[in-house]
C-alpha cells in the first residue's frame, strides 16, 4: 500500500444509513445474547461483551480513532483552493486579490514588530529614568 492509501479520510455514511444499521445489529445482537447466556453459561456472557464491543465500534462511540484521523483533526484547518475556476477574468481578479492581501500582511506584521520594539523601548527608558531617579534621591553612585 502506498502513503495516500493511509491519508484518506474514511467518507462518512449518512446518518440514515447509521441508525438503521445500529437497529439491525441490535435487533440481531440482543436476542442472540439473550439465548446464549441462558444456554450456554460464560460462553454466552463472553458472546454478550463482543456483541457490545463490536456495537461500540459500529456506533462509533467506543474505541480509539487511528492515527491517521488524529493527525488529520491536529492538522492546519485550511480549504483547498481550486487552480482556477474556469473564468478568466475571476482568475485574474483573484489572483491581484490575493497577492494584494499578502502584502497587506506582511506590511501589518512589520508595522506590529516596529511597534513592539518602540513599546519596548519606551518602556526601557522609563526603567531607566525611574532608576537614576532613585539613584539620585538616595545619592548612591551606579554600579558599574
Amino acid at each position: 500500500m502506498t502513503d495516500q492509501t493511509f491519508s484518506r479520510p474514511r467518507p462518512r455514511q449518512p446518518l440514515v444509513l447509521s441508525i438503521l444499521a445500529i437497529l439491525g445489529f441490535t435487533a440481531f445482537a440482543i436476542p442472540v445474547s439473550i439465548i446464549a447466556m441462558s444456554e450456554f453459561g460464560a460462553l454466552g456472557l463472553a458472546l454478550a461483551a463482543f456483541l457490545a464491543w463490536q456495537w461500540t465500534r459500529l456506533a462509533g462511540i467506543g474505541g480509539a480513532p487511528s492515527v491517521d484521523e488524529i493527525a488529520r483533526r491536529l492538522g492546519p484547518q485550511t480549504a483547498e483552493v481550486p487552480a482556477g475556476s474556469g473564468n478568466a477574468s475571476f482568475d485574474a481578479y483573484r489572483g491581484e486579490l490575493m497577492a494584494r492581501l499578502e502584502t497587506e500582511q506582511a506590511n501589518f506584521e512589520g508595522f506590529l514588530t516596529r511597534l513592539r520594539a518602540a513599546k519596548d523601548q519606551t518602556e526601557f527608558d522609563g526603567f531607566m529614568a525611574e532608576r537614576e531617579r532613585r539613584t539620585a534621591a538616595s545619592g548612591e553612585a551606579l554600579p558599574a
